[in-house]
């Protein structure tokens, strides 16, 4: 991102379902920068018989090379409608990161990987090869959604984070699903009524534009919903809902809170800190439970370096994210306050162990390390300490590779909570674990 701005979590409930908007995505490609972008790029294929090859490997470099680019479009889009940018005029100064080039280099890397590894299963077991073609397609949003979040294809090929992604969403996930299904097979469809009608010079640039233009809607449906859906997955917007041009009620009557955020904005903007930090303040009071308005609190303690009091209000905020289960969002305000103070912490020890889970998912071994450390010494009596001791198991095992600390672990739950639940479950690890060391079968 090269624009500065604020971070705010918008209320999920001011946000329209996509299942309302499917208009607006079909004429999403008609806005003016997407549409400029995808009509150059199916006119460059005009240049394909100037290409030095013989036909068809002139059509087959120039039209990869445009897909190419489509793609690196289509997932910028994804990109800044999932922060909420719905409009060109939101979008006019929104810049990918030059980290995202490889995208879709990392999307074939996924198709030609799972495509090795479910041939490879094939050819052991019929079931298990339809099994796993069948997860694949249905996880395959969830991998590309994953790809855009994090930029990362390791994490985009793992199955864990899409089946996390799918059970955030919930039930959506299936619609969405089953929309792309649809979209997914509109190209070819308008491509065979197309085709007889045209002349063969258009033939190419028009075959591209159909590709393109049902590309673009997927992953503009793809982005929109992790913005719906941001807050579950603890995601970072850039443009409120209720700010936004693209909504309908945006010329409603503005609110009391409403104004106390403009009053905010005004202060911040004339430079009188400390002003805005008292009206943000009272306003947090005023509506205790709106994660919004206790982001901006917090972001404007931080920004106005008041780091006692920020340190001291994440310690609230970090409680109410958690009580509400945002957990992905509460570790990433974790974060942000131990780049300030490196010894923070959760002083609530309930926190811990959720927030070490959300560590753990992200393979943040760092942080998980730091919250379970010393946990049970600490806390001697607490009841999470058995899942505090199976989860440092697994960082151990699956982070660290320090299987016999892990094991260690293990062994000394299996001595202190014989009974407890959280030891029947961490038995077959410990089985597995105890079957992967040396001398054993």
């Amino acid at each position: 991102m090269t624009e500065p701005q604020a971070v705010i979590y918008e209320d999920p409930g001011a946000i329209s379902p996509f299942w309302q908007r499917l208009p607006w995505f079909f004429l999403f490609p008609f806005q003016t920068d997407v549409l400029i972008k995808l009509l150059l790029l199916s006119l460059v294929t005009l240049l394909a018989p100037i290409a030095p090859l013989p036909s068809p490997l002139d059509a087959l470099l120039v039209g990869g090379l445009v897909w190419l680019a489509g793609l690196r479009q289509a997932f910028g889009i994804m990109e800044a409608v999932s922060q909420g940018r719905l409009t060109a005029r939101e979008r006019s100064t929104f810049q990918p990161g030059p980290e995202r080039k490889n995208l879709p280099w990392n999307l074939l890397a996924i198709f030609l990987t799972w495509g090795a590894l479910i041939a490879l299963v094939g050819a052991v077991s019929t079931t298990l090869h339809w099994t796993m073609l069948a997860f694949f397609y249905v996880g395959l949003p969830a991998s590309v959604m994953t790809l855009s979040i994090t930029n990362r294809l390791r994490q985009a090929l793992d199955p864990v984070r899409w089946i996390f992604l799918m059970r955030q969403v919930g039930k959506p996930y299936l619609l969405l699903l089953f929309y792309l299904f649809l979209l997914s097979g509109g190209a070819p469809y308008a491509q065979r009524l197309l085709l007889p009608r045209l002349a063969d010079w258009l033939i190419l640039p028009a075959l591209t534009w159909t590709l393109l233009y049902f590309t673009v809607i997927m992953f503009a449906m793809m982005g929109y919903v992790l913005y719906q859906f941001h807050q579950a997955l603890g995601l970072k917007v850039r443009i409120s809902f209720a700010r936004s041009s693209s909504n309908p009620a945006a010329s409603a009557a503005i609110t009391q809170s409403d104004m106390m955020a403009e009053a905010v904005a005004s202060k911040v903007a004339t430079g009188e800190l400390d002003a805005a930090i008292d009206i943000a303040d009272e306003q947090r009071r005023q509506y205790p439970e709106d994660l919004a308005i206790q982001e901006r609190y917090q972001a404007l303690l931080l920004a106005a370096d008041r780091t006692e009091r920020a340190l001291a209000q994440g310690q609230a905020y970090l409680a109410l994210l958690l009580r509400l289960g945002r957990a992905e969002q509460a570790l990433d305000l974790l974060k942000r306050l131990r780049g300030v103070e490196r010894a923070f912490l959760p002083e609530r020890p309930d926190a811990i162990l959720p927030l070490a889970e959300a560590a753990f998912r992200q393979r943040d071994a760092d942080t998980t390390v730091a919250l379970v450390r010393g946990f049970d010494k600490r806390h001697p009596r607490h009841p999470d300490i058995p899942g505090v001791y199976f989860l440092s198991a697994r960082l151990m095992s699956e982070l660290l590779r320090r299987d016999p600390t892990a094991l260690t672990i293990l062994r000394g739950l299996q001595d202190k909570y014989p009974e407890h639940p959280v030891t029947a479950a961490a038995a077959p690890y410990l089985a597995a674990l105890e079957k992967l060391q040396p001398g054993r079968g």
